[in-house]
């Protein structure tokens, strides 16, 4: 086995095992963040294809946020 081929293994084996507890982590901040006043009272539509049929509908423009902070 090569040097690389052996660091690229180490080095994946060490990510592996904390993959589902990062997105446990994840998944448990995005329900925290989703629970908090200022979201409920915003009305925010959280579906992007619900969001787009809604704005068609009223002939609005439709506001887009993307992030990967709480992406599970």
């Amino acid at each position: 086995m090569t040097p690389t081929l052996l660091l690229t293994a180490c080095l994946l084996s060490l990510t592996a095992g904390s993959f589902d507890d990062d997105q446990a982590k994840l998944s448990a901040n995005l329900k925290e963040k989703l629970a908090k006043a200022f979201i409920k009272k915003g009305s925010w539509e959280l579906d992007y294809d619900r969001a787009k049929a809604k704005a068609t509908g009223e002939n609005k423009l439709l506001f887009v946020y993307f992030t990967r902070t709480f992406a599970p």
